[in-house]
């Protein structure tokens, strides 16, 4: 009998390397380990990219439009070389440039990535770098309708991506009953970035509103501090141990720190509770949702983007109204119902049983098993689609402005980003240095709808 991946017949090139973040790393090596299963990869290490820029990104935008053509005939041979037809971008600060030169020399390679992400700034100046050069020999894959609706409103070009939600291997189900049969409502857990976007600090406020009711209740919280800006992370954790002293809660929290392998998988099998409060801009799924489920962890999270794609409201979990006003502030989550539903979730052993049960059984959903094959239809059907052989005017599209754009962008869902008359090789190139309360309601019209309530709904 044929493999999967001899069935599938696929020949993928992939960039050899580790992202700096703990997360992303996992996410990415799970990912590329599955994807194994069901393609031939082509290791290609990151000296072979970075060769075709001259070196850098800094000294490629240097030299623009010049440098162009190295990179599009760079394409052209690490195409040839190692014989691949699709490339998956893990490094995907590259894939804007990538297709760019892939235009201009109108070779046939398609690009396989994910949306990790879709409205913080870095993210978004790479959306817009992307969309003009975006073909059907490109499979991008998007994990949530919310994410996908968000960059519908960038382009129209992103109207190829394919639906596909992130994925994960299921645990033996005895396994998860008897880690489900051995909680007692007591411990909670968050596991992810620590940033102010993850509304940490509000997790806090609420876990000590929920110790007045239950007192022997215990939170841990795992992952590591992450900022954009110098010293974002450190003022964070400053400001984070301030609330846990002030609040006295330092018998209750525990900070993990950066946690994978064996170490995270007991942190799940252990939890009564996963709370998850991000209002992240770039928040695309929530992989520590479907993390949840494989154990059997009910979810208490903010209504928010893809988390209530993955979340059922009283059935596997509970969303936590988040309003975001239109006057250009911030998102904002009650706290109060979230204390309240907290109390109320661990009070109730049938409740929680309930949840657990119905979570471990939807944990198939996200079964990589399952979700692989749609990824490898996806990059069979692209790579039937003939190549294009038209030279795009890239210089020309890269020295533009948005504005002198129209038929890539939807330009009025773009006016009031910070950037929009700059040239779109600066965008691409520009780093991301926008306070949050600044970059939100610039980002507004393109995510207002990941914000969303649940007060109407009973438990």
């Amino acid at each position: 009998m044929k493999s999967s991946r001899e069935a599938d017949g696929l020949r993928i090139g992939y960039i050899t390397g580790q992202a700096k973040r703990l997360n992303e790393r996992v996410i990415d090596n799970q990912w590329v380990g599955y994807l194994a299963k069901h393609a031939e990869l082509v290791p290609i290490p990151p000296l072979q990219l970075f060769r075709m820029f001259g070196g850098t990104i800094e000294r490629f935008r240097r030299s623009f439009p010049h440098s162009l053509e190295r990179l599009s005939s760079g394409i052209s041979e690490l195409r040839d070389r190692y014989g691949i037809r699709t490339l998956y971008m893990n490094v995907p600060s590259l894939l804007p440039y990538l297709m760019m030169g892939r235009a201009q020399a109108g070779a046939d390679l398609g690009f396989l990535g994910i949306a990790h992400c879709a409205g913080s700034e870095s993210w978004m100046r790479q959306w817009l770098g992307i969309a003009p050069f975006l073909s059907e020999r490109d499979v991008l894959l998007c994990s949530s309708e919310a994410s996908l609706t968000a960059l519908r409103r960038i382009s129209d070009r992103y109207r190829t991506m394919s639906l596909i939600p992130l994925c994960t291997a299921l645990r033996d189900r005895d396994e998860a009953e008897r880690a489900i049969a051995g909680r007692n409502g007591t411990r909670l857990l968050s596991i992810g970035r620590l940033e102010d976007v993850k509304n940490i600090d509000s997790l806090l406020r609420i876990f000590a509103k929920l110790k007045k009711e239950l007192p022997q209740a215990i939170l841990t919280i795992a992952g590591e501090y992450t900022g954009m800006r110098p010293g974002q992370a450190e003022l964070y954790k400053e400001r984070l141990l301030e609330i846990v002293r002030s609040l006295e809660l330092e018998a209750s929290v525990r900070f993990a720190g950066p946690v994978d392998g064996e170490e995270k998988e007991r942190l799940f099998r252990a939890a009564d509770l996963l709370v998850n409060l991000s209002t992240d801009p770039g928040e695309t799924f929530g992989y520590n949702l479907i993390e949840a489920k494989v154990w059997g962890v009910p979810v208490l999270c903010a209504n928010w983007n893809g988390f209530r794609e993955v979340v059922s409201h009283g059935e596997d979990g509970l969303l936590i109204d988040c309003e975001w006003p239109d006057d250009g502030g911030l998102p904002r989550l009650r706290e109060d119902q979230a204390a309240e539903w907290a109390v109320r979730l661990l009070r109730d052993e049938r409740l929680r049983a309930a949840m657990s049960g119905c979570a471990a059984e939807r944990a198939g959903l996200y079964d990589y098993e399952t979700v692989f094959p749609r990824i490898s239809a996806a990059i069979a059907r692209a790579e039937s689609s003939k190549a294009s052989t038209h030279r795009a005017q890239t210089g020309e599209w890269m020295l533009g402005t948005l504005s002198e754009l129209p038929d890539a962008y939807h330009v009025d869902s773009l006016r009031r980003l910070p950037f929009f008359e700059e040239p779109l090789i600066d965008i691409v190139s520009g780093a991301s240095t926008l306070p949050l309360r600044e970059w939100m309601p610039a980002i507004r019209p393109i995510i207002g709808h990941y914000a969303g309530r649940f007060s109407y709904a009973e438990l």
